[in-house]
């Protein structure tokens, strides 16, 4: 554990990981995003501010005549905000939610929402990838760090999606993005690569499989957070198929399995400093089979109420909002922290802080 104090002015950069934001706490500021705000306006020339999908909850943005589109537009300002506020940078990279999980309009959806990102001209502020493409995007930041992008999703949607020009189907796109992803980890140099998508290559909570009692027991809060109404046995059925990979979004899918084998196999030859991503509304630190670390960083509005647990390659697991922060020091070494609010006040705590090697 890294419990040596670092001034600000020993970091080259950070950055900040925080995803699945686009349901705020009515009525208040979301503290997690009060906190991230806080920590992101110190140092915050060096910052860079990356939320890792599902900024816009349920269905990504809506056309201007839809009656939800104003609700939209307020849960992607309130964290456009917190990059504008504090003067760091932020990129946005979609989610499954952002593509419109049970829509036929997923690509425009998300080129609704780059369209809105795009109309607040500031250039500290960008989404990526885009138009539904899978990427990878590339962003050097400073001289130490290069932060590469993917839209996960692609990989894992039931619905048509643009293909790369020249390719006439699905299997080549994929091959040319881990063509190009390969690429962008080979042509580093001395830069730490951070690559970030939405989907986590590992995780031990719903979507990884695991369900807790209140998933057996009340299947329906799945549906509406608020329905409390036992099923003992019958509600057993829910996490029984959810094993069984019926939706792509959760591991056990046939389609996140491909995509977990094809990330996997590239990062044992060419291995990034670090994997992460949200989609999962839990806080972890993960050993891999290669030399970088899993990271999932889901928690990042308080009205997740996820399950969790451990598993052998489990370093930290929190069930509690918050974000994962790496530090790229100047004299080389990267710390890793996980930053908590500890009220309503979004007031940061720092719940874990480790080097990564």
């Amino acid at each position: 554990m890294a419990t040596e104090k670092i001034s600000d002015s020993a970091i080259a950069q950070s950055v900040f990981l925080i995803g699945d934001s686009g349901e705020q706490t009515e009525g208040m500021e979301e503290p997690v995003l009060a906190c991230l705000k806080k920590e992101a306006s110190r140092n915050s020339a060096q910052n860079t501010i990356v939320f890792l999908g599902d900024n816009v909850y349920p269905e990504g943005m809506p056309e201007e005549s839809n009656p939800q589109r104003a609700l939209a537009e307020q849960r992607l300002t309130e964290q456009t905000k917190v990059v504008e506020e504090s003067g760091a940078f932020g990129i946005f990279i979609p989610g499954n939610h952002d593509w419109g999980e049970s829509s036929d309009d997923s690509v425009a959806s998300l080129r609704r929402q780059n369209e809105f990102i795009a109309a607040k001209r500031n250039p500290s502020v960008q989404m990526s990838p885009l138009g539904g493409f899978p990427g990878p995007g590339i962003l050097d930041i400073g001289e130490r760090v290069r932060l590469v992008t993917l839209d996960t999703e692609w990989w894992v949607h039931h619905a048509p999606k643009p293909l790369y020009p020249g390719a006439s189907s699905e299997a080549q796109t994929k091959a040319a993005v881990i063509d190009s992803l390969s690429k962008a980890l080979k042509s580093a140099g001395n830069r730490y690569v951070v690559v970030v998508g939405h989907h986590p290559i590992d995780s031990h909570g719903e979507h990884g499989g695991f369900f807790d009692w209140k998933d057996h027991l009340f299947p329906l809060r799945n549906v509406a957070p608020w329905l409390w109404l036992p099923l003992p046995g019958i509600g057993s059925i829910y996490p029984f198929l959810r094993n069984q990979g019926i939706s792509n979004e959760d591991r056990s899918s046939s389609a996140y399995q491909e995509m977990k084998r094809d990330f996997e196999d590239l990062f044992s030859i060419t291995p990034p400093l670090v994997y992460a991503a949200g989609h999962e509304h839990t806080l972890e630190v993960l050993k891999s089979p290669g030399r970088y670390l899993d990271l999932v960083s889901g928690y990042g509005t308080s009205k997740h109420d996820p399950s969790l647990t451990y598993a052998d390659n489990t370093i930290f697991a929190h069930r509690h909002p918050g974000f994962i922060r790496l530090d790229v020091l100047r004299e080389g070494r990267v710390r890793l922290r996980v930053i908590e609010p500890m009220n309503d006040l979004g007031e940061p705590t720092q719940v874990l802080s480790m080097w990564v090697k």
